[in-house]
């Protein structure tokens, strides 16, 4: 295994491993926010999901660095899932952080 193959193996993981701490991170602070009854709680939420999709963006249309080569398909597939994992992102957090109320 080369080092481009490990380093797009680590990517491969990379997306989903963020959205998923990214969920567990976003419904802890929604969870706080109402037991709490904290004043700027959907400010909060806000604030969380663009520093959860920060590395989700990077990791998105991030390039290999050695660009002179040809991509293996290993690094395409994990280019791609990276993309998944940024638009699950914005499907499943977005909708319920800007239009629902955060407490029922």
């Amino acid at each position: 295994m080369t080092s481009g193959d490990k380093r797009a193996l680590l990517s491969l993981v990379a997306g989903f491993t963020v959205w998923s701490a990214a969920f567990v991170l976003l419904y802890a602070l929604q969870a706080l926010g109402c037991a709490y009854g904290w004043s700027q709680h959907r400010l909060v939420l806000c604030l969380a999901f663009v520093v959860a999709s920060l590395p989700l963006v990077w990791l998105a249309f991030w390039q290999s660095p050695a660009d002179d080569e040809p991509a293996s398909s290993l690094s395409v597939i994990a280019l791609w899932a990276n993309r998944a994992a940024l638009g699950a992102t914005v499907l499943v957090f977005l909708g319920p952080i800007a239009a629902v109320s955060p407490c029922l």
